[in-house]
């Protein structure tokens, strides 16, 4: 992971790989080092891009994986 990424950077997470069946998807570099599910990462805002996971929030996104890691974090569902 680098170093902070501000609000509105595209930061991708993850990528889907299409040419490997038993492992259709690897976390990124820049991938907080406490994520590590999928549903997860798209409830806590992240979005797909074609084959690329990605967020505009980082700060918001690592906060909130924060929330969820100490069991904090309840989703909205209305």
């Amino acid at each position: 992971m680098t170093a902070s990424k501000a609000e509105g950077e595209r930061v991708v997470l993850g990528r889907r790989d299409k040419f490997n069946t038993m492992v259709p998807f690897h976390w990124s570099e820049e991938a907080p080092l406490g994520l590590n599910d999928l549903e997860w990462a798209e409830e806590l805002g992240a979005k797909w891009e074609g084959d690329e996971l990605v967020t505009y929030d980082y700060p918001s996104f690592t906060s909130l994986l924060e929330y969820y890691e100490n069991d904090e974090y309840l989703p909205d569902n209305d």
